[in-house]
């Protein structure tokens, strides 16, 4: 969340102080914000207490500085639904911040107690709250289009540029369904992004609806006059996220991606790493074919044509 309206802090600050006492909220304060310093940010030696009042203003202002106003808020909720070793700690306002929060485009999650950008209102690479250089761990899926050169070449520019548009489209809504964002697009290719849930489940399963949209798009609406084959690899790993597409490309999973699809994946593929497909549930995983690529163990999926 970039920006926080003032009346939106003030009610934040309000909730906080008014529920929270200031050992417990510098307490969450290093949880949300690692290394926090509570004395040293307002300014007051160890040895004298600060209000909780004082101590909810500090850490309000710091978190949406850090852009951690939300991982705060969702701290907040937990304690007021679970307590803090033991004791409970109600905060009778937190309906009126969450709908406050809501308002500004946001929706919660209740699978994963988040906060999540109303995809209604915008779509954003970060989920509109990653923040910039901070490690997650993705589920990603890049998609290649075979011989690309051959077809622009053999049909023109612009007929190839309407049917990869097509392709495009059919990629980001399997992506977008499953709560994945496109972070890259060429011509001949992108590549999305997982996180929030099971991302390697929703990874794998955006996949294999691209391969089955693709299949019906070939014999019903491609008027290229042949059909279309495509290479798709889906991987997880850490990646420090970035605005940058050039610096995500740097990072060592998504070089371990480019790797799976362009040396590992058939033609008319979707190949899944073992390090995504070890997390899959079975009733997913027994829809792809398990066998060796180059000797390395990869699971396939196709549409087969009896």
């Amino acid at each position: 969340m970039e920006k926080v309206k003032a009346s939106l802090l003030r009610m934040t600050k309000t909730a906080l102080g008014d529920s929270i006492p200031a050992d417990l909220t510098g307490r969450i304060a290093k949880e949300v914000m690692r290394g926090y310093d509570l004395h040293a940010r307002t300014g007051f030696r160890d040895s004298i207490p600060i209000s909780s009042q004082v101590a909810a203003s500090a850490v309000v202002d710091d978190a949406v500085a850090m852009g951690r106003f939300l991982l705060l808020v969702e701290r907040m909720a937990e304690i007021d639904r679970d307590g803090f070793m033991g004791r409970p700690y109600r905060i009778p306002i937190l309906k009126d911040l969450f709908k406050a929060i809501q308002a500004e485009g946001y929706v919660w999650d209740g699978g994963t107690r988040h906060f999540m950008e109303n995809p209604a209102i915008r779509r954003t690479p970060n989920w509109g709250r990653l923040i910039e250089n901070e490690e997650y761990r993705f589920s990603l899926l890049r998609l290649d289009i075979v011989k690309n050169s051959r077809i622009v070449k053999k049909h023109g520019e612009d007929a190839a540029r309407q049917a990869y548009g097509e392709l495009r489209d059919l990629f980001k809504r399997a992506v977008e369904q499953r709560h994945g964002r496109v972070w890259k697009w060429e011509g001949d290719g992108g590549m999305a992004a997982f996180h929030y849930g099971h991302g390697a489940t929703s990874a794998a399963l955006a996949g294999m609806a691209f391969v089955n949209d693709l299949f019906i798009f070939n014999r019903t609406a491609n008027e290229l006059g042949e059909p279309l084959s495509v290479r798709l690899a889906a991987h997880s790993g850490p990646l420090f996220y970035s605005s940058s597409p050039a610096e995500i490309a740097k990072q060592e999973t998504t070089r371990e991606l480019v790797d799976l699809e362009s040396q590992k994946t058939p033609p008319g593929s979707l190949c899944l790493s073992t390090a995504l497909s070890q997390t899959l549930d079975r009733v997913v995983l027994d829809s792809f074919k398990n066998t060796r690529v180059d000797g390395a163990p990869v699971h396939l999926y196709r549409v087969e044509v009896a």
